[in-house]
């Protein structure tokens, strides 16, 4: 017995170790060299947490491209997406019941209110979907201030790394498609969207502790579950899979994506599988 049980708790740790990963070997399938996919989370801080991925040094000296989920310099576009169209307000696309839940909600996590110089400021340009995504990082940040900097981010990391070795970087999903998108979602369905996130803000906080946690543990299918991906994502997902195999045969390509969009039966790792790829 003595020797039984260091023997299980050694087979334990390998298969936490086994399972409890952020990047991917994708090899087989008629490719002559592998790709790696890594998975990320765009709200922490990459500095001393990169360094923790097991095998990240050696994939992007065996890799000659980088793709990211859309494109590194798209991020102009995206910002314009998100800004109110002229001659709109947040009192004016928003009904009175959400305002006010807009307002207590900034009072509660700002210390300042909607009528605030500096909230308007930094959030009044914001369409309800903009704002959305800000109140999102607001409410990481109370609980995981140490983590958070918007000046680091995983994706300007490997960005930075491509362009240090001169490698072209691509986007799965064209800019035009997620802009489209957005632009797709009425003033009236956005506002509900920000609505929910105010009026549920301790349901949103509970999710991002779990991914967090999640990503600490490098755990993927913890991450995609503690995400509930929706159809829109799981869609995206889907088309990456798809296209994925013609850009690894081009080239050993590093893809950079969010970690939650990695594991569990509609993840890519699944999807690659499917397509008979070995993803180890």
């Amino acid at each position: 017995m003595r020797r039984f049980l260091p023997l299980m708790l050694l087979l334990s740790f390998f298969t936490v170790g086994v399972k409890a990963q952020l990047l991917y070997k994708i090899s087989g399938n008629g490719l002559e060299k592998p790709s790696y996919v890594v998975g990320i989370d765009r709200l922490i801080n990459p500095q001393g947490v990169v360094q923790g991925i097991s095998g990240i040094k050696e994939a992007m000296i065996a890799t000659d491209q980088m793709y990211f989920e859309t494109s590194p310099d798209s991020l102009s576009y995206l910002e314009a997406a998100y800004k109110m169209p002229a001659g709109k307000t947040l009192k004016t696309v928003l009904t009175p019941a959400q305002y006010a839940s807009l307002n207590a909600f900034l009072k509660k996590y700002e210390g300042v209110g909607l009528e605030s110089p500096h909230v308007q400021k930094r959030y009044g340009a914001l369409s309800p979907l903009g704002l959305r995504a800000e109140m999102e990082k607001m409410l990481f940040v109370a609980n995981h201030m140490s983590e958070y900097d918007p000046t680091h981010t995983f994706n300007e990391y490997f960005a930075a790394q491509a362009r240090a070795n001169k490698e072209p970087m691509y986007g799965l999903t064209p800019i035009s498609t997620l802009t489209a998108r957005l632009k797709a979602i009425s003033m009236p369905r956005q506002a509900e969207m920000l609505n929910e996130l105010v009026t549920h803000a301790d349901a949103c906080v509970g999710r991002l502790d779990k991914m967090a946690a999640a990503f600490d543990k490098q755990d993927v299918n913890a991450l995609s579950e503690a995400a509930q991906p929706d159809a829109t994502t799981c869609a995206d997902i889907a088309a990456w899979a798809s296209l994925m195999p013609e850009v690894m045969k081009k080239a050993p390509t590093l893809f950079v994506v969010e970690a939650g969009k990695l594991g569990g039966s509609k993840g890519l790792l699944k999807l690659l599988r499917d397509k008979g790829f070995t993803v180890e």
